[in-house]
């Protein structure tokens, strides 16, 4: 009798100490930039003029301080490549920067007039309704040529993948 009151009282102990070890897990939230962060699908022109009429897939994220002024831009090695970090107003959901060092290589990118547009854009295929990216960049290894990206977010759906 006393042995069972004994293992009664153990485990009850035991889920008391278990639950009292519990703790309830933090709201998850976004990041200081999240409303600039996606993938996108860019065309990329000189005077108007596409320079391949292929879509690339590049990147604008989060830097790890997690401020709403700075922001990683990321072709993925796909274009120039490049990888850089720029200004960012992600309030006003703009962003630009002079001469910032690429991540992947030993150029120097410029980008003026960055923009995002909330809804502005739709997959091509599905016509999902997705943003808009809009900016220009000079590269140091090509200095005077002005370079429009513009184009879509990833909305996500394989028949608007390129």
């Amino acid at each position: 009798m006393i042995r069972n009151i004994l293992k009664s009282f153990i485990l009850v102990a035991g889920i008391v100490v278990l639950l009292a070890s519990c703790k309830k897990d933090e709201p998850i939230g976004g990041t200081a930039t999240q409303n600039l962060a996606n993938e996108w699908w860019v065309q990329i022109a000189i005077d108007g003029t596409p320079v391949v009429p292929d879509f690339f897939k590049i990147g604008t994220y989060n830097v790890s301080d997690n401020v709403t002024s700075k922001l990683w831009i990321d072709d993925f090695g796909n274009i120039w490549p490049f990888k850089i970090k720029v200004d960012a107003d992600a309030k006003g959901q703009t962003f630009s920067v002079q001469n910032a060092a690429s991540e992947y290589t030993n150029i120097t990118v410029s980008v003026a007039n960055g923009k995002i547009l909330t809804n502005a854009s739709k997959g091509p295929v599905s016509k999902a309704v997705t943003d808009s990216i809009y900016f220009e960049a000079v590269f140091s290894d090509d200095p005077g040529t002005n370079y429009k990206f513009t184009g879509y977010a990833r909305a996500r759906f394989s028949e608007d993948e390129h």
